[in-house]
C-alpha cells in the first residue's frame, strides 16, 4: 500500500547532525574525561621474562597478584597462555571469608595467535580492582594484535573473572587497516593506534597517516580518539 509523501516519516537534518556529533565527538570525549579522574592501583613487577622463547610474568596490582605465562615448550607463533590470580584475604571480622592469602583462586587457559608482547593493567570503573589486557602480536607480515581482557570481580567467596575479546575493529574505523597496530595505557584508557594504508601501498610504506582509537568499556567497542 502506497502512502502519500506527506505522511511518510521525516527526520530533520539538524537532528541527524546532532546525533552524529554525539556519537563521534561527545561520547568519546566524555569517556576520556572520566578516565582522567580515575587512578589504578599501583602495579609492582615481581618477575618478568619476555623473550622470543617464552613470556612469563608475575605482578602484584594493589592487593591482587597476577601470573601470566605462555605454554611451556610451545612455538612462539601459536599456542596457549595461562592466567592465574591470587586474591587477598578478607578482614578478620568478616563472616564471608576468602581463601587464605597464598591460595590461587582463579585460573584460565586460552589460545593465542602469536606471542604475548605486553600486559596492561588499569581500573576503568574505579572499584580498586584492575583488569588485565593481554596484547598478543601475530607472527605474520601484518604484525597485528590479538587483545584479550580479563576483568576480576571480588565479592567475597563469590569472586570471579570474565574474559572479553578486544581485537575486532568496527568496519567503518577499519578502512585502510593492515595491522602494525600499537596499544598503550593513557590515564585509565586503552589507546590503539595504527597506520592507514591507501590502495597500492606496500606493507612497509603506508601513506594514509595514522588512526587513533579508544576503548569504550561501557559499550564494549572501539571509538575514534577525540583528541586526535
Amino acid at each position: 500500500m502506497q502512502h502519500p509523501a506527506e505522511e511518510r516519516l521525516s527526520i530533520p537534518a539538524a537532528s541527524i547532525l546532532v546525533l552524529l556529533i554525539t556519537l563521534v565527538v561527545v561520547t568519546p570525549l566524555a569517556i576520556w574525561r572520566m578516565a582522567q579522574q580515575l587512578a589504578s592501583p599501583v602495579v609492582e613487577v615481581i618477575s618478568l621474562e619476555s623473550s622470543p622463547q617464552r613470556f612469563n610474568g608475575h605482578w602484584k596490582v594493589g592487593e591482587v597478584e597476577f601470573f601470566i605465562e605462555e605454554g611451556a615448550g610451545e612455538a612462539a607463533s601459536i599456542g596457549t597462555f595461562a592466567l592465574s590470580v591470587i586474591l587477598p584475604p578478607l578482614a578478620e571480622d568478616s563472616g564471608d571469608r576468602m581463601a587464605p592469602s597464598g591460595t590461587v583462586r582463579l585460573t584460565s587457559t586460552l589460545p593465542r595467535d602469536g606471542s604475548i608482547e605486553q600486559v596492561i593493567f588499569l581500573d576503568p570503573d574505579g572499584d580498586g580492582i584492575s583488569s588485565a589486557t593481554i596484547c598478543i602480536r601475530s607472527a605474520g607480515s601484518g604484525s597485528s594484535l590479538q587483545l584479550k581482557q580479563y576483568t576480576l570481580s571480588i565479592q567475597g567467596i563469590k569472586s570471579e573473572g570474565n574474559w572479553s575479546d578486544l581485537t575486532a575493529i568496527p568496519e567503518h574505523l577499519k578502512v585502510g587497516y593492515m595491522g602494525h597496530d600499537t596499544i598503550e595505557r593513557e590515564s585509565e584508557m586503552l589507546v590503539r593506534t595504527f597506520p592507514i594504508y591507501r590502495e597500492g601501498d606496500r606493507n612497509e610504506t603506508p601513506t594514509g597517516g595514522t588512526r587513533s582509537l579508544i576503548w569504550d568499556f561501557h559499550n564494549g567497542r572501539w571509538r575514534p580518539d577525540p583528541r586526535k
